[in-house]
């Protein structure tokens, strides 16, 4: 791996021109800065530290907790909100939306900094391949990717819902290639990962975005403890990122400061709009298109506002936008039809690891599958005709409807008999895994008949390792 090592700037008028002209290209794609300059001196924090982890037992506590504040029930916050040291500009409220100056680069935590927070981290899977000035300014172990870990006291507080505010800094999955995957608690959110895989950050710029978990998630936090791991072990991408905070909303309040979203969605090849698909503000607001395919949210909260659009009979597709607050912005969700053939599925395998089958029917409430479902499930057959060596996990998912351990044990029952469809037809038994999630990964709101459809999948995924 390319390491290179950052040159001391001294404080002259030239060298800080240089350093200006450094960080605008810090992170444009083939533009990799060889003498990144120096950040300067981080703030002296203002709320309790919290200390980094090192056993694997340890929570440490929150930097700051705020209850009945004016954002939430209970604010829990992972990290001190410095701009990863470099400040902020006099009376810049980075909530509003704005985002903030352009910085230098590298930079390192203190050891006051929470950990995961105000370091440059680069995904695990990277080996070799070229990418940003984060990565290129950094070297391993140092930028290994690092979990956010905090314990907090409920104190009676009944969770109800939840969300996540990040302060994200040079997330570029779609200019090099990184499929962020994110786990809470251990358990794998697809959700936020939908976010996280939307952005496009250069500069380096920090910029808000807030993401409202749904439901069935919000059972995670109410023990008290929340770990989020944000990584991408299965590509070799050289995307270095970072987190300056994040802060956990219990029963968060109505947005103090938000702006409003409209749009269309439309077909990718022919352009139609495109009725009945459900779009969301990273679940901060959400509705499904009408007949002219337009959609209209306000509410949406101000920052970095990611759309998603879903349809069981197309690829989702995701648009960001900077909202600031009062403001209006427009975005255009082009949906590509799914690729039900081996060739398709594969692509999508490649490029994402992971593929949501809609055509694959069972009876109501039984593990049986529908004879309808034979075009797609023979498609996936010679998929892994083609793939000798391709290793499948074939996971089920359900709705909201019915218990939990009933949803899962369905869900089980029915990946275990496209396993048997697959095995039945030549497959070698060993190249599949069956799992069952029941409702606890969905993919939208259970709230609405769309939501609920998205919701009911299986599930193609590559098997890790």
């Amino acid at each position: 791996m390319l390491r290179i090592h950052p040159v001391q700037i001294h404080r002259t008028i030239a060298a800080a021109t240089l350093a200006c002209l450094l960080v605008l290209s810090a992170c444009k794609p083939g533009q990799p800065s060889a003498t990144p300059a120096q950040p300067a001196a981080a703030p002296a924090a203002t709320a309790a530290p919290a200390a980094t982890p090192t056993p694997a037992d340890a929570w440490p506590q929150p930097d700051k907790v705020e209850r009945d504040g004016p954002d939430a029930e209970l604010m829990v916050q992972i990290g001190d909100i410095d701009n990863f040291g470099f400040g902020f500009p006099d009376g810049f409220n980075l909530f509003t939306g704005r985002s903030t100056p352009v910085h230098s680069y590298p930079f390192k935590p203190s050891e006051t900094d929470a950990s995961g927070t105000d370091r440059i981290m680069v995904p695990s899977g990277f080996n070799s391949a070229s990418g940003d000035g984060y990565t290129a300014s950094t070297a391993r172990p140092d930028n290994e990717p690092r979990p956010l870990r905090v314990a907090f006291d409920l104190d009676g507080i009944e969770v109800k819902r939840a969300a996540l505010q990040l302060f994200v800094d040079d997330f570029q999955a779609r200019v090099w290639g990184a499929t962020y995957r994110v786990w809470i608690n251990g358990t794998e959110v697809p959700t936020v990962a939908t976010t996280l895989n939307a952005l496009d950050q250069t500069g380096p710029i920090g910029k808000l975005v807030t993401i409202e978990l749904l439901p069935e998630q919000v059972g995670l936090l109410r023990e008290g403890k929340f770990e989020m791991k944000i990584d991408d072990p299965s590509h070799d991408v050289a995307d270095g990122f970072a987190l300056d905070f994040v802060r956990i909303l219990i029963n968060p309040k109505p947005w103090r400061y938000t702006g409003t979203v409209h749009g269309i969605a439309i077909d990718e090849q022919s352009g139609a709009p495109l009725a009945g698909v459900l779009v969301s503000a990273s679940n901060t607001a959400q509705m499904s298109t009408g007949a002219d395919g337009n959609f209209s949210m306000s509410g949406v909260p101000a920052g970095l506002a990611v759309v998603s659009g879903s349809h069981p009979d197309y690829q989702a597709a995701t648009e960001s936008a900077d909202l600031v607050a009062g403001d209006d912005v427009r975005v255009v969700l082009r949906l590509k039809a799914a690729e039900n053939t081996s060739a398709g599925m594969h692509e999508q395998l490649d490029r994402i690891g992971r593929i949501d089958l809609y055509g694959v029917y069972f009876d109501t409430d039984k593990d049986s599958l529908k004879p309808e479902s034979d075009a797609v499930l023979n498609q996936v057959l010679d998929l892994l005709k083609q793939y000798p060596q391709l290793h499948l996990v074939i996971a089920g998912h359900t709705d909201a409807q019915g218990s939990d351990d009933h949803n899962r044990d369905l869900s089980n029952r029915r990946a275990q008999s496209v396993v048997a469809w697959l095995v039945g037809r030549g497959i070698a038994a060993d190249r599949l895994q069956a799992e069952g999630h029941g409702e606890s990964q969905p993919v939208a709101s259970n709230d609405t008949a769309e939501g609920r459809a998205l919701n009911r999948r299986v599930e193609l995924r590559k098997a890790d390792g």
